[in-house]
């Protein structure tokens, strides 16, 4: 074959390609449409309730003095006394963190005057404790030695990662079962699953009051103990799943 012959065969090839595509059945492209548009998207819900078994306080003391180390040696006596009463709870060293501890100067306005009146130390530790049952106690004998500031009390749970697993179980579940009661409504059945992904991140955590326990706690004001309730933890997760059938 001599080059110019060489040179029109080539010039056929795209138009051939492009007559090929034209005349491609149509049912081809439907079927690939059609494949793609048989899907349920649904969101899962799971949701596990359980106690908490872990406490967190947050406590401390607020000390004033004339100079700023006049503060601090009351906070810091002051402190050895609030560690010594936790001591009898038998709190590892590793439960007992400083979270806070600030001096600053303390002011007063008098006459439109800013006066220096001393200093002010504070100081703030958060109590990993999880004999729930002694919470109350554990507040009343701190604040007895000398704690000024109780600022938080958290109930939670050591075992959380275990309980957000749970509740993604369960939100599959759940995602699985509306997907199949829309695909029975509508006459169809699923064989597949497309896609998944996680619906929450991180999975909601809140706590609900125990009512009774509360109201007990009400009733029994003139017990020389602070009474607090644990209540209950609610975990949720959330998936979001895309089905085919």
């Amino acid at each position: 074959m001599n080059q110019k012959k060489f040179g029109k065969a080539l010039l056929c090839v795209p138009l051939l390609s492009a007559w090929l595509l034209a005349y491609t059945p149509a049912s081809a492209h439907a079927e690939s449409t059609t494949a793609v548009a048989h899907t349920i998207t649904v969101t899962g819900k799971g949701e596990i309730r359980v106690k908490p078994d872990t406490a967190y306080i947050q406590l401390g003391l607020t000390t004033t003095g004339k100079t700023a180390r006049e503060a601090q040696q009351k906070n810091a006596a002051g402190f050895e006394s609030i560690r010594k009463a936790l001591a009898t709870f038998k709190i590892a060293e590793t439960d007992i963190q400083t979270v806070r501890y600030s001096t600053s100067p303390d002011y007063s306005w008098e006459d439109n005057k800013q006066t220096l009146k001393g200093y002010q130390v504070e100081q703030m530790v958060s109590i990993k404790y999880r004999d729930l049952n002694r919470v109350g106690e554990l507040l009343d004998q701190a604040t007895a030695a000398g704690a000024n500031r109780i600022d938080n009390v958290t109930f939670t749970s050591e075992k959380l990662d275990t309980y957000r697993m749970d509740a993604t179980d369960r939100a599959i579940d759940n995602a699985r079962l509306k997907a199949d009661r829309m695909a029975t409504r509508a006459g169809v059945k699923i064989n597949t699953i497309l896609a998944i992904s996680d619906g929450s991140t991180p999975s909601v955590i809140y706590p609900i009051r125990n009512t009774e326990v509360m109201a007990a706690s009400m009733k029994d004001a003139a017990s020389p103990s602070s009474q607090l309730s644990p209540g209950e933890l609610v975990i949720e997760d959330y998936v979001t799943v895309t089905y085919g059938y």
